[in-house]
């Protein structure tokens, strides 16, 4: 009788936890967002022309899944037995490593050395970058690359034990920085100096460097441009309020604050434009007390970087935008240095996602050859600037060869022909994309007329049109 009591009890305390969640959403629902997800909001049985919406089922799950009542304590009570029993993560996107350290999962490819790019896409990457330094220093400003290094790409050491098993030390980056030397890529190299650095510069809770990391970076990019700057106190006071984006994905209640340097009241500069916080895509700043003009793409590692160089230029403007509406920034910004930054984990996006500039026009060529392969072209006016066509495509199978790069041949209103370099991109099936932006002014967009594109490859000095296509130009997709 004892033990039929006990099994019920049992049972009766399972539902009651089952139902918790669900039923406590009439009293408790949870509105918070956790990390950096989104919130969802209730979903409609009706689409909007009046018809039943057939995922409302689906919808409503997710909404439960976002809004279950004290759902941000029930994912610290999970996490903090999971990685502190079983020393794993409760969630897919962070990784659960010693002594309290949080890394980001979609760095473990590139620190595991699988899945590392191939030749073809890393020298996409280069052939791209030398492309968009050469139009910056045509336009007489400095240009300079850099990558923030992952967080585990640093301090391997805190990584969890069953990571430990490589397929390969060789990383993207340590690939890229021969291919960049051998295109002369202006490149600041920021592994060594945080490498040989004793301390640690980069947060346990956090996928970014701390502040005195920040500082370093900053000093280490103008040292390499030869740029006077304020030489800040590296011993300047710590604040112990820091709470980790990571840790506030995985421990949304429990999450511990951790030390942070602190050098805001060394900054001298004013924000220009109306600023919420240091995460907004675009900010202008400004300092009387210094010289020079910037243009610099940042990505979340250049939220604690920015007040160093705001404090560096009289003028300067923060872009998270991309891609890069380089030609058009450029043209109103007028900036005498341009800075790229991104962090190792997403260095793809350079050879998905190339910077938005007027490809050059060769003036003086040959056509050595000519094949008749089919192409599937597309070409149609960029969202990013409306001035622009871009015309995009991979190169077919039968026509790719190691090292050729790519040109696009179109067709003005006139019937003449101009030739046009290509960026070298990675798509879903090939590492053998391009993608060209042409000035819209000379040629027909939309569906009236269409113009004749060619893509012509070079190899070493020989220009060949693999094929010609009769592409429609569409207006943009706005």
């Amino acid at each position: 009788m004892k033990k039929k009591s006990l099994m019920l009890l049992f049972i009766v305390a399972s539902l009651l936890i089952c139902i918790i969640p669900s039923a406590g959403m009439i009293l408790f629902k949870s509105d918070e967002a956790v990390g950096n997800e989104q919130q969802v909001e209730f979903p409609s049985f009706t689409t909007e022309d009046g018809k039943f919406n057939e995922n409302v089922f689906e919808e409503m799950g997710t909404y439960f899944e976002k809004h279950f009542a004290f759902r941000p304590y029930v994912i610290s009570v999970d996490a903090e037995i999971q990685s502190n029993v079983f020393k794993v993560s409760n969630l897919e996107s962070v990784v659960v490593g010693k002594d309290d350290y949080l890394f980001y999962s979609s760095t473990l490819d590139n620190y595991l050395g699988r899945n590392i790019m191939s030749d073809r896409a890393i020298d996409n990457i280069s052939h791209n970058l030398k492309i968009t330094q050469s139009y910056v220093q045509a336009q007489g400003a400095n240009f300079l690359f850099t990558v923030a290094p992952n967080k585990n790409s640093l301090y391997e050491e805190n990584m969890p034990y069953y990571y430990k098993v490589k397929v390969s030390d060789e990383k993207n980056i340590d690939i890229l920085k021969k291919s960049m030397e051998e295109y002369g890529i202006n490149y600041c190299d920021l592994y060594p100096v945080f490498k040989n650095n004793d301390e640690v510069l980069y947060l346990k809770q956090d996928s970014h460097w701390n502040d005195k990391g920040a500082m370093l970076a900053y000093d280490t990019i103008l040292k390499k441009l030869n740029k006077p700057h304020p030489d800040f106190d590296a011993d300047n006071a710590t604040t112990a309020d820091f709470m980790g984006d990571l840790g506030k994905m995985i421990y949304p209640k429990t999450q511990k604050a951790e030390a942070n340097f602190d050098y805001s009241d060394s900054f001298d500069f004013e924000y220009t434009n109306e600023v919420k916080s240091v995460e907004d895509p675009i900010i202008k700043t400004e300092c009387e007390n210094a010289s020079g003009n910037l243009y610099m793409y940042r990505d979340s590692f250049g939220n604690s970087i920015l007040p160093f160089f705001a404090s560096s230029y009289k003028e300067a403007y923060f872009t998270k935008t991309f891609p890069l509406n380089l030609s058009l920034d450029m043209l109103v910004n007028k900036p005498d240095t341009v800075v790229i930054e991104l962090v190792e984990r997403n260095l793809n996006w350079l050879n998905t996602m190339p910077a938005v500039i007027p490809s050059s026009q060769l003036t003086s060529y040959s056509i050595t050859d000519k094949m008749d392969t089919a192409l599937d072209v597309n070409a149609e006016i960029s969202m990013v600037n409306m001035s622009l066509i871009e015309v995009s495509g991979e190169l077919p199978k039968e026509v790719q060869t190691d090292g050729c790069d790519i040109y696009v041949q179109l067709t003005d209103k006139s019937g003449l022909k101009h030739l046009y370099e290509a960026y070298h991109t990675c798509t879903d099936n090939s590492d053998y994309g391009y993608l060209a932006y042409i000035p819209a002014e000379n040629y027909s967009v939309g569906d009236s007329s269409e113009v004749e594109i060619s893509v012509v490859t070079k190899t070493d000095s020989n220009f060949t049109v693999v094929g010609t296509s009769m592409v429609t130009v569409k207006e943009a997709q706005i």
